[in-house]
């Protein structure tokens, strides 16, 4: 058990190192970038499954309650991740261009997060 935690937690730091790599500001912006991504795709599978949507938006409100922090923290940490092109930020709320995760830079860490994935898997069984 302990063997599987610790494989999983170095599977998830790497993760986090790869995308911090890419979000400007300290851990908890990247933090807050990873969140709204993760909100978006589980309001893109609600769709496609028969549900609603709100476009895709995230709200601020919304990713302070997932990360339990304030408004005002996480504001000011999208307010980073508007000034990288990184988010854009509407009246519907927040939402990560599908330009972003074009990027080639995006792309390389994505490619590494998948090898890193499978490597995971491999050292679980």
């Amino acid at each position: 058990m302990r063997t599987a935690a610790r494989i999983t937690v170095d599977y998830y730091l790497e993760s986090a190192r790869l995308v911090s790599d890419l979000v400007p500001g300290d851990a908890l912006t990247t933090l807050v970038f990873l969140t709204i991504v993760s909100r978006m795709f589980k309001m893109r599978a609600i769709k496609h499954n028969g549900g609603r949507e709100r476009r895709g938006s995230v709200t601020v409100y919304a990713v302070a309650k997932d990360l339990g922090l304030s408004y005002e923290t996480v504001r000011r940490h999208v307010k980073r991740l508007v000034e990288a092109g990184l988010c854009q930020r509407d009246v519907r709320g927040l939402t990560i261009p599908a330009t972003v995760f074009a990027r080639s830079d995006f792309q390389r860490a994505m490619h590494k997060n998948h090898d890193n994935l499978q490597g995971m898997l491999r050292r679980l069984r």
